[in-house]
């Protein structure tokens, strides 16, 4: 089994070419067959990058047994950006038996409010950290020759560690839980790690590389056993949500998707704007720099003037919101 590798322009070119609509437009035009190969060819080369996923990759003959999931966290998603903890599970006929993680220090370039919210990663925890080199050095020695598991990691894990650590490892064997999981056939809106989370109601953090490590395996042994059934029955829920309306403000740590599910599933529904119809407001810590007063976000200062008119809205905290469904 080999891992994912970059289609040619050829290969794309005739694979596209090969689609009935394509094919159906094109023969209603007076362009010949050379013609036609050198317009898709053009528009391929110029415009796009697109990597080979067949579904032969995700036979079960070639899925590995033993495995180690990986994920990384940085300061942003460009190539300028930097790694700030790389963390893996390594598991042997499916079951995990060993795990690594480490903060790396930045050498000098400090992690944002937003990245540190989202990540829980602060510029302390990295200040003392290992180098980049050595923090894969560590890294390369855990993960020995095992295969890879890990979601998104071939457009961005892995030309990340190329770019930044000059460690190859596209000739790996490496199974992307997001092109595994598009080759499924999984009732979703689209294949990221919070929307897959949600479906299959895995109960980790988000945005921390271990947690997400081991969330990309429970995904992988999912999808490796044909389970594409929803976890989360909103019939199965308490609907202590029923004809509730909410509103939310600031940085929602468990993601936006993540808390409007939890509310939609329990009967609530979620609006975007403050207004005397909202029954709960909740406020996370506003990292926005474009604040009305500085301090408190439009929706915040809405929701005092309503409660200035004797309006009853609830407000609460993230933490309050998670102990409030953690009881229902």
């Amino acid at each position: 089994m080999e891992g994912l590798q970059i289609a040619t322009y050829e290969e794309t070119t005739n694979y596209i070419l090969k689609d009935k609509l394509v094919n159906n437009i094109l023969n209603k035009t007076n362009l010949s067959d050379s013609e036609k190969h050198e317009l898709i060819y053009r528009i391929v080369s110029n415009y796009s990058h697109v990597k080979r996923s067949p579904k032969s990759l995700y036979s079960k003959e070639n899925l590995p047994l033993d495995y180690v999931s990986f994920d990384i966290e940085t300061t942003g998603f460009s190539y300028s950006d930097k790694m700030i903890q790389i963390a893996a599970v390594k598991y042997i006929n499916k079951k995990e038996v060993d795990s690594f993680s480490t903060y790396i220090n930045t050498n000098g370039v400090e992690i944002s409010t937003p990245i540190s919210y989202l990540t829980g990663i602060t510029n302390h925890n990295i200040k003392n950290a290992p180098t980049l080199d050595e923090a894969m050095q560590n890294f390369m020695s855990f993960i020995s020759d095992f295969p890879l598991i890990g979601h998104n990691i071939i457009s961005f894990e892995l030309p990340r560690i190329k770019k930044w650590a000059n460690i190859d490892l596209k000739h790996r064997v490496a199974v992307d839980t997001y092109e595994f999981a598009s080759c499924s056939p999984l009732d979703v809106d689209d294949f990221k790690l919070e929307t897959l989370k949600i479906y299959y109601g895995i109960k980790l953090n988000s945005h921390n590389a271990l947690d997400d490590s081991r969330t990309a395996a429970i995904i992988f042994e999912k999808l490796r056993n044909d389970d594409f059934h929803k976890a989360i029955d909103q019939e199965t829920i308490e609907q202590i949500f029923s004809k509730k309306t909410f509103c939310y403000t600031g940085a929602i740590k468990m993601g936006r998707k993540v808390l409007e599910e939890h509310i939609t599933t329990r009967g609530g529904r979620v609006v975007k704007s403050m207004s005397s119809k909202v029954n709960y407001l909740i406020v996370a810590p506003q990292i926005a720099k474009n604040l009305t007063d500085g301090v408190k976000s439009k929706k915040e200062l809405v929701y005092e003037e309503l409660i200035s008119q004797n309006i009853n809205i609830i407000k609460l905290t993230e933490d309050e919101f998670i102990k409030m469904i953690s009881e229902d």
